[in-house]
């Protein structure tokens, strides 16, 4: 049973561990506020909330031995969850919540639920919030084939932009760009800074002026490179870009705290939910940032 306000209905689902590792939880801002954000959805919605930072050689086998002491539910996050066949199957009675993690075709047991987020949307939304940006600055009667080519997206091999929301970007900034297709460079996996700066400088002077930056962990040598050539970018997590904010027209980011917030609330029975996305205007988290 699901509580929709714990504390009004006197309704109770048992505990809820929360098992992040630390390298996602770096992903997510300050810790005290994520723990008071966690501990807050977890008794909103009928659960004792505790936390655990899974470690040691098998981190799988922690997990397994967590959920034998009770737990009604145990939220895992990336990317232990990915490793949910180690442990989903040996606790039915407990309900894991995987957070950013992808269902499977077909096998997934019963007491398994799927966190995901959708961000292609949100890509979208940044393609015209940067054609908007070059249409605001370019000379009236400027045609859309000049201003598209103010427009870039600079990713690289592995990096977790995936395909189509690059391709959403590019095409929600065709869209008020007259149909016009700004172009897109791909560098090799884990590409180093002079890799990254030389791309940055010859798109800078092909007229590029704001960048879709889908380097991963060289994020931030993107915008080192962007911030000496005088041009901005949007980015898919903050605290990736958070050394250059001044760099930073806007961030796509996974509202993870309100995801596990609706993981938590669902019946028995759901499979998969779909955890909100936002895109956040000028430089700043979610939280702190004009959701647009």
């Amino acid at each position: 049973m699901v509580c929709a306000i714990a504390t009004l209905t006197g309704c109770w689902n048992g505990r809820v561990l929360y098992a992040l590792e630390p390298p996602f939880l770096a992903t997510l801002g300050d810790e005290t506020s994520l723990r008071l954000a966690l501990g807050s959805a977890a008794l909103t919605h009928g659960y004792a909330p505790s936390f655990s930072v899974p470690a040691g050689q098998d981190p799988a086998a922690v997990i397994q031995r967590e959920a034998a002491r009770g737990y009604s539910a145990v939220v895992v996050g990336p990317l232990l969850s990915f490793q949910w066949q180690q442990f989903a199957a040996a606790s039915p009675r407990t309900r894991f919540i995987l957070v950013d993690t992808p269902p499977p075709a077909a096998g997934a047991p019963s007491n398994v639920v799927f966190l995901t987020f959708d961000r292609t949307p949100a890509f979208r939304m940044a393609g015209q919030l940067a054609a908007r940006t070059v249409l605001a600055a370019a000379d009236a009667g400027a045609a859309g084939f000049d201003l598209a080519a103010r427009i870039g997206v600079l990713a690289a091999d592995g990096s977790g932009l995936a395909p189509e929301e690059a391709e959403a970007f590019l095409g929600g900034a065709a869209g008020l760009l007259d149909g016009a297709r700004p172009a897109s460079r791909t560098l090799s996996a884990l590409p180093d800074a002079e890799a990254v700066r030389a791309a940055v400088t010859q798109m800078r002077a092909d007229g590029v002026q704001v960048f879709l930056l889908g380097l991963g962990e060289r994020d931030a040598a993107g915008l080192e490179a962007l911030r000496d050539a005088g041009a901005k970018a949007v980015v898919s997590d903050w605290e990736q870009s958070a050394p250059l904010p001044s760099q930073v027209l806007a961030s796509v980011e996974e509202d993870v705290e309100g995801g596990i917030a609706r993981a938590l609330a669902v019946g028995d029975g759901s499979r998969v939910v779909q955890g909100p996305v936002h895109l956040v205007e000028g430089p700043g988290r979610a939280e702190k940032g004009r959701k647009i």
